[in-house]
């Protein structure tokens, strides 16, 4: 009787016991997600992943055989642990090899949260910016770096010529600096100048990249790489007129940004630039009535290229721009896309503040539409862009507005009485139709009238 007794209450004991874990477990935390090679770009399998400080840890691809849905390897799992502050991190043979480290990732979860973190290692443009670490440029100075790869088989082309150029104020000709990239066809530059637009320029033998402008924040990095083809230059015909009567502007001066190519227009509002390399460029005029007005200009390669650019003498957001080239369009080149119509954008027009609610209100898988700290409007691509857990949740998409190069703040805070259409292009798809530059994805806009 009496050993009855005890194993009854053996029994009960070990049930509360259990009860009273399986409440623990239940309050539990729980983080997961994917640890990914930047450079392969795909996930690693067998790294080690661990809360700091703490016995809790994983092993992508361990034997729990856990999988993030999608990938085929490199998923972890850590639970189990109570709810708190923790400092999230890994490693793998492959940061040893680079070698490289990466920091810990702070994370904070309350009781039964579940939380994606996905890990990855250092990118390539990470660990050669990395190098102006050891040797720091001076104030007022960036980092630019990028690799410079063949059109046709996307090798990396070592010593490609890289220039550098930018406006100096009251100086006729720009500044240049010239690099070249190193054995596996990266360049690098510690002392690019900051808060001001950079032209860059590329080549290689009888090949050459679009030229493309770029800026870098105060000792901050940006990327810019270049697929190079055998382009040729365009010839540049242009006119000056004004907005309001059409009559021609004379002796104003025209100049394409951070290039030496400048012109005078004649009595006819008239200008020429011959042999302009193909590329993305800022169009500027000056003239002493009408100051300064700038727009967008795409020039394509081995065209004839006849623009009209109309100014006033007021101050005005988007200088209107008649572009008429001797080849097939952007918007007749680019087929295919996410096309939003304006029968759809008319249905969320009146509880959209600009052109990025519009666009976050179509609710388009895989594309987010963010603020950034600064203020700045981003629109991206979430999926296969593992560089968004080093850029604030958003690398942005190329912008067009009327299939003219735009900036993005611009183009996104236009009101949305002004869109008329969109068209959004998935980077697989971008990339191929618009070349290195639409690699995170093309998003355009069209305006009424257009």
């Amino acid at each position: 009787m009496l050993a009855s007794r005890v194993r009854r209450a053996l029994l009960v004991g070990l049930a509360l016991m259990a009860g009273a874990v399986g409440g623990i477990r239940a309050q539990s935390a729980v983080v997961y997600g994917t640890v990914y090679d930047s450079i392969m770009d795909a996930p690693l399998a067998n790294a080690a992943v661990f809360l700091w400080d703490s016995p809790y840890r994983a092993v992508t691809d361990s034997a729990c055989g856990y999988r993030i849905e999608g990938f085929p390897a490199g998923g972890y799992r850590i639970e189990g642990f109570p709810a708190g502050d923790y400092s999230l991190l890994f490693f793998h043979e492959r940061l040893g090899e680079m070698g490289a480290s990466v920091g810990p990732h702070p994370i904070r979860l309350a009781p039964t949260d579940r939380l994606r973190v996905d890990l990855g290692t250092p990118s390539t443009f990470t660990l050669v910016s990395s190098e102006c670490l050891l040797e720091p440029g001076s104030p007022g100075t960036g980092v630019i770096a990028g690799r410079v790869d063949d059109g046709s088989s996307g090798m990396g082309l070592p010593g490609a010529q890289v220039t550098l150029s930018w406006d100096v104020e009251g100086e006729p000709n720009p500044e240049r600096l010239h690099l070249r990239t190193n054995s596996n066809g990266w360049y690098l530059t510690c002392d690019a100048p900051a808060t001001m637009p950079i032209s860059i320029a590329t080549r290689f033998m009888d090949r050459q990249g679009r030229l493309w402008e770029v800026s870098v924040v105060d000792n901050q990095s940006s990327e810019a790489g270049f697929l190079l083809y055998e382009l040729e230059p365009t010839q540049l015909f242009g006119r000056l007129l004004d907005a309001a009567s059409g009559v021609p502007v004379t002796e104003a001066v025209v100049w394409l940004r951070g290039t030496s190519f400048r012109a005078l227009t004649d009595n006819n509002g008239r200008f020429q630039m011959k042999d302009v390399p193909p590329g993305d460029y800022m169009l500027i005029s000056d003239h002493l009535a009408y100051g300064t007005k700038m727009d967008t200009l795409a020039v394509p390669s081995g065209q004839t290229l006849s623009l009209e650019m109309m100014i006033d003498t007021r101050a005005i957001d988007i200088a209107p721009l008649t572009v008429i080239v001797d080849a097939t369009s952007i918007s007749e080149r680019a087929m295919g896309g996410i096309k939003i119509t304006a029968a759809a954008i008319t249905k969320v027009r009146q509880v959209a503040r600009d052109a990025a609610d519009l666009m976050r209100s179509q609710h388009i898988p895989d594309v987010i539409v963010r603020r950034r700290d600064d203020g700045s409007l981003c629109v991206g691509f979430s999926t296969g862009q593992v560089r968004m857990m080093f850029n604030s949740g958003c690398v942005p998409m190329m912008v067009f507005l009327n299939d003219a190069r735009a900036s993005t703040d611009l183009a996104l805070n236009l009101p949305p009485d002004a869109v008329d259409r969109m068209v959004v292009y998935k980077p697989i798809e971008a990339g191929l139709l618009f070349g290195l530059g639409g690699g995170n994805g093309v998003f355009m806009i069209y305006t009424k009238g257009n």
